[in-house]
């Protein structure tokens, strides 16, 4: 529950001062250096390719020595960890350079931006430092102490935020604000490597990993590699194609919408993830009954989420830009607006999938429909980015989901988990992809007679568009079964 508050936490503090610190930008450095911020940030994330699914594999590893206090296994592991980040640094930096002759072609821009491979130079830098030490943070967040982790991080990127903004005021200097994050990240670490010392100060000593273990843990790291690389390729190459097809400008743009999408994903993944150890156990246990309950009730968390997340931003979404950047300037499309809500619906609705994903390691099996998926999202984005623009860029990722692992995950999932077909799953999908447009399109006809763009009248559209959603999907879900069960878990907590 720590983790969860803490990550909760994080989280919100993050959101509004990356609310305060954006409006800072625009208005001091400008929108199309914020496009450049958000391109240069995708693009060093796409060149960590290297880092997949590495994570997760070190931390699975720690959990069986740090139970046993093993502590010669667990200083053996942090020394193998050490030399691989190493190499990943190095990896890291060799190809952040391959990229460097290209960037006049990737960003395009009518205003001249100078000292760009500078700005570039200090974006790679940072994604290199953040690997120094971080194996360190394993040992904590497998012993179930992540809030350690997270506390830290929330207070540097508190400092971070208020020294940037404060840097933007007063020099509009866009390289000093990268360099307060270069430095933060390297405080960060190095706070995390001492914290994880004191209360490990065994994985200073040396320790030995067998060869066989060497060996398991990369078998662990390979079979999630391909899902996790199509999986970024799928979902991270937005900003570069806008910028290529469209102009960075527009990455600016896009990047006021996708701060809000990203966040409010964010708080959903935490509260789905929190449960996927409990889904493990509920698996290993063999109760095929209750772990289909179980999904089906996160289903229905899901679709009520689903639905009231994006009822509220196609009601809200550009008066509350309008509202926070004071200009019309960045509003986007009512195509592209929808474009986006579409990817988020998705987003939300497989978290429970997602989740039982992770606890049944279901990703081993549907790591190439994952390939597809990034090969069939490169191509549409081309063809409809060109024709439709920064919406047909979004909509392709769309497209690419639905035609891909949205129908092929549930489909492995229900076969092989829950023993039945997962056709009355699909079918709840879209029953309920129909009730949240009923909602949206209540909602809009309601919240039209308040027409205002203020504080107030957004206020009132909020309530409105939470009231009405809150309303049918309880009509919706009052009577199953699923509903009765929150209900009982609700009475036991409260008895």
């Amino acid at each position: 529950m720590k983790n969860i508050r803490a990550a909760f936490f994080n989280k919100t503090i993050i959101l509004l001062l990356s609310f305060l610190s954006r409006r800072c930008f625009i208005d001091y450095i400008g929108v199309t250096y914020l496009g450049v911020n958000s391109l240069f940030t995708e693009i060093v994330g796409m060149l960590s390719l290297a880092d997949l699914g590495f994570g997760t594999a070190m931390t699975y590893s720690f959990y069986k020595p740090i139970a046993e206090n093993d502590k010669i296994k667990i200083a053996g592991l942090i020394g193998f960890y050490k030399k691989v980040y190493n190499i990943i640094a190095v990896a890291v930096l060799g190809l952040g350079l391959c990229v460097l002759p290209f960037l006049n072609q990737i960003v395009r821009t009518e205003m001249v931006i100078d000292h760009l491979k500078i700005y570039y130079l200090v974006f790679l830098l940072n994604t290199v430092v953040s690997y120094l030490f971080v194996y360190k943070s394993a040992v904590i967040t497998a012993s179930q102490k992540n809030y350690i982790v997270l506390k830290l991080q929330t207070w540097i990127d508190v400092v971070r935020y208020i020294l940037q903004i404060i840097i933007i005021i007063f020099t509009h200097n866009f390289l000093y604000y990268l360099i307060i994050a270069v430095a933060a990240t390297i405080v960060n670490n190095l706070l995390i490597s001492k914290k994880a010392i004191e209360l490990y100060p065994e994985i200073q000593n040396k320790g030995e990993v067998s060869k066989t273990e060497r060996q398991g843990i990369i078998r662990n790291l390979s079979s999630m590699f391909l899902y996790k690389l199509s999986s970024t390729l799928l979902n991270s190459t937005d900003n570069t194609l806008i910028s290529i097809i469209c102009g960075t400008l527009y990455v600016g743009y896009y990047a006021n919408y996708k701060v809000i999408i990203t966040n409010l994903n964010s708080f959903v993944s935490i509260l789905f993830n929190s449960v996927t150890a409990s889904i493990g156990n509920l698996i290993a246990a063999g109760e095929l009954k209750l772990r289909y309950t179980v999904f089906k009730v996160m289903q229905m968390i899901s679709y009520a989420l689903a639905a009231l997340i994006s009822t509220c931003l196609f009601i809200l979404m550009n008066d509350f830009i309008l509202l926070w950047l004071r200009s019309k300037q960045y509003l986007l499309d009512q195509f592209t607006l929808k474009a986006i809500l579409l990817n988020l619906y998705i987003a939300v609705t497989l978290q429970p999938l997602w989740s039982y994903r992770e606890a049944t390691g279901l990703y081993r099996k549907t790591k190439y429909v994952m390939v597809a998926a990034a090969i069939i999202n490169l191509l549409a984005s081309i063809i409809l980015g060109i024709k439709f623009g920064i919406g047909g860029i979004i909509l392709a990722s769309f497209l690419a989901k639905v035609s891909t692992y949205v129908w092929y995950e549930p489909k492995i999932l229900f076969k092989e988990y829950f023993k039945t077909s997962s056709l009355k799953y699909l079918s709840g999908q879209l029953s309920n992809f129909i009730l949240t447009v009923v909602c949206i399109l209540v909602s809009s006809v309601c919240t039209n007679i308040v027409p205002v763009v203020s504080i107030t009248s957004w206020i009132i559209k909020a309530i409105i568009s939470v009231l009405i959603v809150t309303i049918i999907y309880t009509l919706r879900y009052f009577w199953t079964d699923e509903f009765k069960f929150i209900i009982r878990k609700i009475r036991d907590r409260v008895h």
